[in-house]
């Protein structure tokens, strides 16, 4: 990897967060970071092994508490894993976003290790489940989680559920992000159930943005839905934004005014949910992506009321989506927190 790779990861990763996946500016940071810490090889899942075991990585918690790890941690949390026996040759990254594409990088780069560009998911998810690649549906499968941040390191093993309960408690407990690493796949099973190649198309997609002209606006937003083939909802005013961070995410929904038209995105960490005068035009895991005045993708934690903004939605056959977002028992707690019905808007797409 590149500097220039890390550039066009920010962005083609944030785009793909659709609201989530972390904040740009931390995924630069850490990315360049770990070109100072050694060599980042993103190596295709076609290069190596099937048989290869990968573990997961990711940042969670609620975007706006921030604070609580550091990239040390990262290293820590792998770190953790081997010494309660659990064996991994490289690293896959749990989603996309502005953040979260970058995990891996550094435990990489500090431990002479790959990442394999096999994400759990394509796009970014609210909740560890759903980066869960199905393994919840693998009969005796055990979960192992190793979390780490300023104040707390732990490791939890048990079904996919509750040590994902454990992560996130340790989010919600320290108000903070904490770095995980958990549940080691063979390379062949990140394939069939995960988002193979996600990491290269986020590339991708970063580059095609930053090709558009800088001082275009419009012409940013459409370069980016050219690549993914997607398309502009509204360009409007923030009327609206309500957000809190409850449970270790942060659920809320914005309300943008366009010609007199309001529309709300619901939001849990990532954009669950767009309507339009109570009319469903979107729901998770499609791709409802926000820009900014200057065409600059902006996560939903960035986003305040005043701001102009484009909102966008890329229908989720387009975009590479893992298997853990298929199961419906993943979409209970955000349907309970939201009070918005997602599986009945997901039919044909979910499995039993």
């Amino acid at each position: 990897m590149t500097r220039e790779d890390v550039e066009a990861l920010a962005v083609g990763g944030t785009i793909l967060g659709g609201g989530g996946g972390g904040w740009p500016e931390r995924g630069l940071r850490n990315g360049n970071l770990a070109l100072d810490i050694g060599e980042v090889r993103l190596l295709g899942a076609s290069e190596v092994p099937p048989e290869m075991l990968v573990a997961v990585s990711a940042g969670l918690g609620a975007p706006t508490q921030g604070g609580g790890s550091r990239p040390r941690h990262f290293i820590r949390s792998a770190e953790l894993l081997w010494e309660n026996g659990v064996e991994f040759e490289g690293f896959i990254a749990a989603e996309n976003g502005g953040s979260n594409s970058f995990a891996g990088w550094i435990q990489a780069a500090a431990l002479g290790m790959p990442v394999v560009d096999a994400p759990a998911d394509g796009r970014a998810h609210p909740t560890a489940m759903m980066g869960g690649m199905g393994l919840q549906r693998v009969e005796g499968y055990v979960s192992v989680k190793a979390v780490a941040c300023e104040e707390v390191k732990a490791v939890a093993r048990g079904s996919l559920q509750r040590t994902s309960n454990v992560a996130r408690m340790i989010a919600q407990d320290t108000g903070s992000m904490v770095a995980m690493t958990r549940d080691p796949v063979t390379v062949e099973y990140a394939v069939e159930h995960g988002a193979p190649g996600a990491i290269t198309k986020a590339i991708e997609l970063g580059r095609a943005f930053n090709a558009a002209p800088a001082g275009d606006p419009e012409e940013r937003v459409k370069a980016a839905l050219a690549h993914l083939g997607g398309r502009l909802v509204c360009r409007g005013r923030v009327v609206e934004k309500s957000l809190e961070a409850r449970g270790g995410f942060d659920v809320g929904a914005i309300r943008v005014e366009d010609g007199g038209r309001v529309y709300e995105a619901t939001l849990m960490n990532e954009y669950m949910t767009l309507e339009l005068d109570g009319r469903r035009l979107a729901t998770f895991p499609d791709l409802i992506s926000t820009f900014d005045s200057e065409g600059r993708p902006v996560t939903s934690a960035a986003v305040e009321v005043g701001d102009e903004l484009y909102v966008t939605n890329t229908g989720r056959e387009l975009i590479p989506v893992g298997d853990g977002n298929r199961y419906p028992e993943v979409y209970e707690p955000v349907e309970r927190a939201l009070g918005r019905p997602m599986v009945a808007h997901l039919k044909g797409f979910l499995r039993d």
